[in-house]
């Protein structure tokens, strides 16, 4: 079983961020069950996230054994400098279970977008 070679993931958040909010972008263990992310074949999240707010906002990759406990795997930070544009590539192969998680800084958001796709394609993990 695998996703198809790209699969979009809508963000599908009611509010804008918040002061200091974590948000849970995507899953693995809500999306396919604990630890059956494998069996999915995917191998990188590409997310692209916009804001209009502050230069310290984070996104990352986190990974855990049990669906619970979460440990930070890789992070990028999020700005508003230049267009506001910010574009990852996170390696997830290894991962039973996965999730990427953005984390809002002091000031709220007025204007936030935010797409995800799962990729399948097993280019290099290091690219």
């Amino acid at each position: 079983m695998s996703c198809a070679d790209k699969t979009y993931v809508p963000y599908k958040g009611t509010a804008l961020p918040g002061n200091a909010e974590v948000i849970v972008l995507f899953s693995s263990v809500t999306a396919f069950g604990l630890n059956a992310a494998p069996h999915y074949q995917i191998y990188w999240v590409d997310v692209s996230i916009f804001v209009d707010q502050g230069t310290t906002n984070t996104v990352e990759l986190q990974k855990s054994s049990d669906g619970t406990t979460w440990k930070q795997v890789a992070v990028g930070t999020v700005s508003n400098a230049g267009d506001g544009s910010n574009e990852f590539a996170f390696y997830v192969a290894p991962h039973q279970n996965f999730r990427i998680v953005y984390t809002n800084q002091a000031t709220p958001q007025t204007a936030f977008t935010c797409d995800l796709s799962l990729d399948s394609d097993s280019r290099a993990a290091n690219a």
